[in-house]
């Protein structure tokens, strides 16, 4: 098994590949968010309208280093427009999912010289 990667084109560019240096961690088992409208009537029913459940992709990537600092700050640049891009979760692997960056910030943590991590939240994409 290879490291995740992520492949996004920018507007009027060319398609760009961000290659993780080691895997994702902390991915969740299952993450989904419900988005709907509760009311409780005076008598205690209640009524819920769904619009729909999304399904979110919550990761950390903890080995970015200094010479790779510019190709997250492009991908942050593209990502953070609301525009989509595909994550491979095995770069080996032709599977990809879309998705979209559900964060409206982006930071490279320091942790040491050298070395960044960041924490990327991200939306599957509704085609």
């Amino acid at each position: 098994m290879s490291f995740p990667k992520i492949i996004y084109t920018p507007a009027g560019g060319a398609e760009q590949t961000l290659q993780f240096h080691a895997p994702a961690r902390f991915i969740p088992g299952y993450s989904r968010t419900a988005v709907r409208h509760d009311n409780i009537a005076t008598a205690g029913i209640r009524e819920s309208v769904l619009e729909r459940i999304d399904d979110l992709l919550e990761i950390a990537v903890e080995f970015v280093f200094t010479a790779d600092v510019a190709y997250w700050q492009g991908f942050f640049d593209h990502a953070l427009t609301g525009a989509a891009f595909a994550y491979y979760p095995d770069a080996a692997v032709s599977s990809f999912t879309n998705y979209l960056f559900e964060d409206t910030d982006a930071r490279l943590e320091y942790v040491s010289a050298g070395r960044y991590q960041v924490k990327l939240k991200m939306r599957k994409m509704i085609v």
